[in-house]
């Protein structure tokens, strides 16, 4: 869990528009300030960005699903820029991930759900 709470983050958002899954496949377009709420691993995030400087600035608050009453810190919140053209990625412990990229002039970002999948690369080695 703790590496799903540093690796997580979760941000409230103006208004939260509709639920994605990260093993959807839709794709997902945020205007500035419009906040999405995503399901991703064993857990759910709450996402916005805003338009700083002509960068995507992303604010995402992850916490797990369930009974976390008792459990401090289950939630964490995370914050980064992404350049236009340019993409950041969250993932889960779990394997879902949240593929976010800055659209040109930061005026959208797009959201792409999916699934990692580990591999092993044959050729090294």
């Amino acid at each position: 869990m703790r590496a799903f709470i540093i690796a997580a983050t979760v941000a409230a958002a103006v208004g939260v528009s509709a639920i994605a899954n990260a093993g959807d496949t839709a794709r997902v377009v945020l205007e500035p300030a419009a906040g999405q709420s995503f399901e991703v691993g064993a857990g759910k995030a709450v996402g916005y960005f805003l338009a700083k400087e002509g960068q995507c600035e992303l604010t995402l608050m992850v916490a797990p699903v369930g009974d976390i009453d008792d459990v401090k810190g289950a939630g964490a919140r995370v914050r980064f820029d992404v350049a236009p053209g340019h993409t950041g990625v969250f993932e889960s412990p779990e394997g879902g991930a949240l593929q976010f990229t800055c659209e040109a002039g930061a005026k959208a970002m797009s959201v792409q759900p999916f699934q990692r999948v580990a591999f092993a690369d044959r050729k090294a080695g």
